[in-house]
This record gives structure tokens, C-alpha cells and sequence, in this order.
């Protein structure tokens, strides 16, 4: 397995495919990944395969280079995402091929694959059924095309534990490389040191998560409403659309819908701190979000968010809402004594730069092995 030190990338034409990355959560590591690529020495970013809908339909190269081509989708997406990866997937031979939508292709290149979605790789399911299926048709994907990868890439060793119990293939042939929080963050240079509000105050919340059954909005759909002045919450910001709000008899649970940069940022200027209830992740970037911006940390008591967070997080039980309640007790009363997170530890643990990070990935599709 290749290292991470500095690698001779001169004569390295890179080729990204990203045709399946429409989610908001993965599509945000890629807005803030392929332009770091592209201006990365060493290397030169050839063709950019993208999506014909979500948020990088409309990319735009940041250096010279071919005008990107968008795939387009005539058939339902896990039809299409089949013949995509299997009987079409010749259309992609050719150069070293940097995967950014989790699923490997049968084509002739050297091929490496960033994971980023965690159901592809646990027994974690879906109660909706085009999700479920959507899971199914990945799996069996990577299963048949794993062979053709050189190098698998991502973000935690709890997510290569899981890869590698899901598919033995791809043991040996896995890269870990953690990521920092996106550019808009980075660049907004935002640090918080101590509460907005009055020490002593109710707490103002912030979970920044999309309307997923796995993201586990309904834990709060099990707070009575004569249980709710017990919560030490003036408010608790979630970013779900109002018509999905988990419980409305409970006053303090704001849904304010999908937040663009400048109002995250807002948010994370005001809060008193990031909770986090999600019951599966490949990373966590909103926790990451959290530790460079200096803000505590509420999160399940998981691996994911414990090889993350380590000791500075509050954990609570992820499916006891008494747990959670205890949980934001104790926080409220750490800040009350002047206790404030140091994150250094954790940080220093996470590249601090996304032209580091695509120094790495470049580094692994430089020195990976084609397979044959």
C-alpha cells in the first residue's frame, strides 16, 4: 500500500468520474475536492465525467482543461447505474480514472474509488424502498467490479473495518484519508472560544443533517410535549424541511429547511454547540464542521463519531432520548462552570488544507497498480 509522503506526479493525466454524486452531503466534499485537484502541481485533471442533476451539474473547471461532460440519465437511476458500471463502462477506458461516486467500473484503467457512503458497506437498511434497492444495486456493483480497482479511498478506519468485512476483496487494497471541513468554512476562518448567550442561559442547538431515516430525526419524535421544559433547549436548529418536523408539539424544534454556506455559518457563529444523532456514517463532516469551528459536541455514543470526537464530545445512547436529554443537562452545565472544548488534539489528526488532501488522492492514483 502506497504512503502518504510526496510522490512524482509529472506525467499523471487524471480523469474524475463523479456521474453519481447528487446527494448534498458527498456533493459537498467534491465541490470542495475536484478544484483542489485541478490546481494541484504535478498532475494535470483531464476529463470531468458529472451528473446531470444536484448540486455539481453545473461545475465549472478551475483550470485549463476540456469542458466537462455531464452523463445523462434516460433510464431509472439504478438501471442506468448498472449498464453505467458494467456493459457502457468501456466508454471509460483509457487513463487513471479517480472514482468519486463510491462504485467501481468494468473498464480498462487504473481505477481508484472514493467510498463515501456507508450504507454500501453495513447492514444498515432503509424502511424506503427505492433507497433500499438503490443499496443493492451498489453492493452487487463493487462486489463484481472490485477486482478492476488499484486503490480503495476513505475517511476513517471504522469505514475500512466495515468495507472490508462487507467485501474480503478489498482488503490490502484501502487508503484512509481524512478530509476537513469544506473550502466555505476554511475560508470563512471562523473560530468560537465561549458562548453567545449568558452563562446559565438555555442552550441554542445546531443539528445540520438532511431528512435520512439513518440521520435519526425521529429520536426526538419521542419527547412528550410535558417533557419538554425539562430540556435545557431555548432552541434546537434543524435542517429539515418545516413539513418534516419529527415533533411539533415540542416549541424549542426549529426545521429551517436547506441552509446555503452563509447561513450555516451563521448558525455556527450563534450556536452553543452541535448535536449530532445520526445512527450511521462513513465520516461525519458535520462534526468535523464542529471541532474547526472550536464549538462542544453532542453525538451517539458510536464509533464513527468516537474515532472523530474522542474524549472532548458529549455521547449519549443513540436510540434512548432520556440519554440524550441527560446529555445536553451535563453540557449546559460544563459551559455554566466555563468549560469549553479543545479540539487541537483531534485536528491535528485531519489534513488541515484540501490541497493536502488532494495531494494524497493524487499520490494513490500515481502509485497504484493497474489491475488487469
Amino acid at each position: 500500500m502506497a504512503g502518504t509522503g510526496t510522490t512524482d506526479c509529472a506525467r499523471l493525466r487524471l480523469r474524475v468520474h463523479l456521474t453519481n454524486v447528487t446527494a448534498p452531503g458527498p456533493a459537498q466534499v467534491v465541490q470542495s475536492l475536484l478544484p483542489a485537484l485541478e490546481h494541484c502541481p504535478g498532475a494535470q485533471v483531464a476529463e470531468i465525467y458529472l451528473p446531470d442533476r444536484g448540486e455539481l451539474a453545473g461545475y465549472e473547471r478551475h483550470a485549463s482543461g476540456p469542458a466537462p461532460r455531464r452523463y445523462r440519465r434516460l433510464l431509472p437511476a439504478p438501471l442506468s447505474r448498472v449498464l453505467e458500471c458494467s456493459v457502457l463502462a468501456r466508454r471509460f477506458d483509457g487513463e487513471t480514472l479517480l472514482v468519486l461516486g463510491d462504485v467501481p467500473l468494468a473498464c480498462r484503467a487504473r481505477q481508484v474509488v472514493f467510498v463515501q457512503t456507508v450504507h454500501l458497506a453495513s447492514d444498515v437498511r432503509s424502511p424506503d424502498w427505492r433507497t433500499a434497492v438503490k443499496n443493492s444495486v451498489g453492493r452487487w456493483l463493487i462486489r463484481r467490479n472490485a477486482r478492476r480497482v488499484s486503490t480503495f479511498i476513505v475517511q476513517t478506519d471504522v469505514m475500512q473495518a466495515l468495507l472490508e468485512q462487507t467485501y474480503p476483496q478489498t482488503r490490502h487494497k484501502i487508503m484512509v484519508i481524512p478530509q476537513p471541513p469544506p473550502a466555505w468554512l476554511l475560508e470563512s476562518g471562523l473560530q468560537r472560544t465561549g458562548r453567545v448567550a449568558s452563562a446559565g442561559e438555555r442552550l441554542d442547538l445546531f443539528y445540520p443533517a438532511a431528512s435520512h431515516p439513518h440521520k435519526n430525526h425521529e429520536l426526538l419524535a419521542r419527547i412528550r410535549a410535558a417533557d419538554a421544559a425539562d430540556w435545557p433547549l431555548r432552541r434546537l436548529t434543524l435542517t429539515i424541511a418545516p413539513a418534516a418536523n419529527p415533533n411539533r408539539t415540542v416549541e424549542w424544534i426549529h426545521c429551517a429547511g436547506f441552509l446555503p454556506p452563509a447561513e450555516m455559518l451563521a448558525n455556527y457563529g450563534r450556536t452553543d454547540g452541535v448535536l449530532f444523532l445520526s445512527k450511521a456514517e462513513s465520516y461525519g463532516m458535520p462534526l468535523v464542521e464542529a471541532m474547526r469551528v472550536g464549538l462542544p459536541v453532542i453525538a451517539p455514543d458510536l464509533p464513527y463519531a468516537r474515532t472523530l470526537c474522542g474524549e472532548q464530545a458529549l455521547y449519549f445512547a443513540p436510540d434512548d432520548a432520556e440519554s440524550l436529554r441527560q446529555a445536553t443537562v451535563e453540557l449546559r452545565q460544563r459551559l455554566g462552570s466555563g468549560w469549553w472544548p479543545d479540539w487541537s488534539g483531534r485536528l491535528s489528526t485531519i489534513p488541515a488544507t484540501w490541497a493536502e488532501v488532494a495531494g494524497r488522492f493524487l499520490q494513490v492514483a500515481a502509485t497504484g497498480v493497474t489491475p488487469r
